[in-house]
């Protein structure tokens, strides 16, 4: 029995030590996790002194590049989701059927950390701005939010999921977004670039297309199974929804003829089972695509990507994230000329530098909060306060934090607001005093300029990109804030500039 038991401590601890014997030959393929294996750590830092994280740094590479990593991570991952239905993979859950969900999405599943009315209020003002910015420079205005997988299948959940019972990120903003006005001078045309006008100011709604009650609509399952995105038959619905919400003319592939085949290498399986490749079914329309890239491109994964289609018509600009992937072929098809832009902060003014006719907003359900977690990059639009009373609150004991950044041809103020007098609806301006004696007002966006921890209170973030022309060196500034009648305005500080 002593000879068994010695052998079996040989056999465990040589197993062991195989697994970094071998590291040499083997290799470990982190794409899947979007990101780069740990690299073996030095025991000096660059400027030669003791790297005092080696350790750390050194545990983290042997469990990054241990021979036969993604091999045995798919078999622990197979027993446990054969066997116990569960997962070993802390981003992916394993659910009913077959089905693979992504665990990024749980919060809004269960209802948990979702933001609260102001918030709702912020991101909806804050897409509201977009658009303004945006048709101001001629453009039609889209924004859609790409439901959670979960969120329109919920039945392969595991049954131990439970569900929210109130309303969530998604929806609440879908209420929101049907309140919120959009403040401009546009008049909008269904061909071609808008007409731009200055006459009359105009109130209208924020072009939302509902993704959600499109989706739960259709009788049919148009995300991916092993995946947490939608497939080309859920993008192409998702197009055609897109573009009849600004009347423009584009392909209809409701009616095209397809197949369906096991060709998509699915996001959560390859997270689960990294060694095991097995193919997601897709479907894959008769007609071909006609865009064309025109800056080197590696794949639809790619932040910047700029597209040729002589047979569309006008240009687009498209904010976008991993749901784009699908979509961007079906929008590109369209335009003659594409932009898509992937990562935060969204820079609205490329819709002004590329002359697009079309700016969609694509954002997917989960990262809703991103919306106000990143200032857009726009000209703050010009208001007039001047025969409202501002009651000045600047020595309140909790004052309004105001600071700003030079810029090259734009100074970024930024700052939070004293919650003591923020409602639900509150609406943020600067109070730009130039060194003539001028009194000019603009409206501010409730987002956070430095992007706050994840999780924070995001309620009293507020930011604004103004050209140094408007207010030059030496002007004064200072926020006002408030609903209807009532404004409160901080602390005034001078601007310096380098």
């Amino acid at each position: 029995m002593k000879v068994l038991r010695k052998i079996y401590i040989v056999v465990f601890i040589g197993a062991c030590f195989s697994l970094f014997l071998l590291m040499p030959f083997s290799h470990s393929d982190m794409t899947a996790e979007k990101r780069e294996a740990a690299q073996l750590p030095s025991i000096k830092t660059e400027d030669g002194k003791l790297n005092m994280d080696y350790f750390d740094e050194l545990t983290s590479y042997f469990s990054d590049n241990f021979a036969f990593r993604q091999e045995l991570a798919t078999t622990d991952a197979r027993i446990k989701s054969t066997v116990f239905h569960t997962s070993n993979q802390e981003k992916v859950v394993v659910g009913k059927n077959g089905w693979l969900y992504f665990n990024g999405s749980l919060n809004d599943y269960f209802g948990r950390n979702l933001l609260n009315k102001r918030e709702i209020y912020a991101v909806s003002k804050t897409v509201a701005l977009m658009q303004e910015y945006a048709e101001s420079k001629g453009a039609r205005f889209i924004f859609a939010v790409a439901p959670n997988k979960n969120t329109l299948y919920p039945e392969n959940m595991p049954d131990n999921y439970l569900a929210a019972t109130g309303d969530t990120n998604i929806e609440c903003l879908g209420e929101q977004l049907a309140e919120t006005k959009v403040r401009g001078y546009v008049s909008v045309q269904t061909g071609g670039r808008p007409e731009v006008t200055s006459e009359l100011p105009v109130e209208q709604s924020i072009n939302y297309v509902d993704l959600q009650t499109e989706f739960l609509a259709q009788d049919k399952i148009l995300y991916h199974k092993w995946d947490s995105h939608w497939n080309n038959e859920g993008a192409a619905f998702a197009c055609d929804k897109l573009l009849s919400s600004i009347d423009k003319f584009h392909y209809d592939y409701s009616n095209e003829p397809y197949t369906v085949e096991a060709d998509h290498s699915g996001d959560v399986w390859q997270l689960i089972y990294p060694s095991w490749r097995c193919l997601d079914e897709n479907v894959e329309y008769e007609k071909t695509h006609t865009y064309t890239y025109l800056n080197p491109v590696e794949s639809v994964e790619d932040m910047f990507i700029v597209t040729s289609c002589p047979e569309g018509e006008g240009s687009v600009v498209m904010f976008r994230d991993s749901f784009g992937n699908a979509l961007l072929p079906y929008i590109a098809d369209e335009y003659e000329k594409g932009l898509f832009m992937k990562g935060m902060p969204l820079n609205v003014k490329q819709v002004e530098q590329q002359q697009a006719d079309t700016l969609i907003f694509e954002i997917v359900e989960r990262n809703i909060p991103n919306i106000i977690a990143y200032l857009p990059v726009m000209d703050a639009p010009a208001r007039h306060l001047e025969g409202e009373d501002i009651i000045d609150v600047s020595e309140k004991l909790r004052e309004t934090v105001l600071e700003y950044e030079d810029k090259v041809s734009q100074v970024v103020i930024y700052g939070e607001l004293n919650p003591e007098f923020v409602n639900t609806d509150t609406d943020v301006f600067l109070e730009v005093i130039t060194p003539d004696g001028t009194f000019n007002y603009y409206e501010a966006t409730p987002a956070a300029y430095i992007k706050p921890d994840e999780g924070a209170d995001m309620s009293y973030y507020y930011g604004a990109y103004l050209n140094k022309e408007l207010a030059p060196e030496g002007s004064e500034v200072r926020v006002v804030y408030g609903t209807d009648d009532e404004f409160y305005g901080a602390k005034k500080i001078v601007l310096s500039y380098n």
